[in-house]
């Protein structure tokens, strides 16, 4: 009974000394869909005939659509100038720019309602094996990383 108690408390004593060996957890590999709408007026467009203003507004939704696509991923570039004469505001500009490469996004939708077409834009990050490739990356590694949020 003795060696039983001195078996239990020497257990004891060296478990205590041991500590937990921590896993790493798994690097966090969320996916990101991005979705963007373009909407182009009917009658607004250049052409002679419904059919060739119809073809100019699918291809201005188009642009819209990628448009809005390359700002979710980009960001906005926003430049303004003020300026005040005699404490009223004189001249007010502002001018927004985007720029990227918009690569692997899929087209949803494309129709129109009203005197409006309208494309929708899917892209998902997941479908683009191109984003570890060394020749489209500048590190080696992931060139894109975005941030968990809702996108419009």
């Amino acid at each position: 009974m003795k060696s039983y108690l001195s078996a239990l408390l020497l257990l004891s004593l060296l478990s205590a000394c041991t500590y937990p060996i921590d896993t790493p957890e798994p690097e966090s590999n969320i996916l990101y869909t991005f979705h963007s709408v373009g909407a182009a007026p009917i009658e607004g467009q250049s052409g002679k005939t419904f059919e060739l203003k119809m073809l100019n507004a699918i291809k201005a939704s188009k642009i819209e659509a990628y448009k809005e696509m390359a700002e979710q991923i980009y960001g906005v570039l926003l430049t303004a100038e003020n300026s005040v004469e005699g404490a009223y505001l004189g001249d007010d500009r502002i001018k927004m720019s985007v720029k990227g490469l918009v690569k692997g996004a899929r087209v949803l939708k494309s129709y129109h309602e009203g005197d409006l077409y309208i494309t929708e834009l899917e892209l998902k990050m997941e479908s683009l094996p191109y984003l570890t490739n060394t020749q489209y990356s500048d590190h080696g590694t992931s060139v894109i990383k975005v941030q968990e949020g809702i996108y419009y």
